[in-house]
């Protein structure tokens, strides 16, 4: 998953691709591409990702099915959603 040039300034369409599905036991990867800092922090706490920088990543397991929200903690109108099936 790649966090988009110019991202801040986005909204639904600064994590790419968003909405993504994945099945339970997948994970994702985001990487940051966008030439600022931002996070990937879930709305329920299941995850955060703290800073990544420029050309950094962060990966996180999904063990349980459902629906998660999450954004960036910096840039709180970027917004994603992770379906698990």
């Amino acid at each position: 998953m790649s966090i988009v040039p110019n991202a801040s300034v986005l909204t639904s369409t600064a994590y790419s691709p968003n909405p993504i599905a994945i099945k339970v036991g997948d994970s994702v990867t985001w990487r940051n591409d966008d030439n600022t800092a931002h996070t990937s922090s879930a709305n329920n706490g299941a995850w955060d990702s703290g800073t990544i920088n420029p050309g950094g990543s962060f990966r996180t397991t999904f063990n349980n099915a459902g629906t998660f929200a999450y954004r960036c903690m910096i840039h709180p109108n970027m917004v994603g959603t992770v379906t698990v099936q």
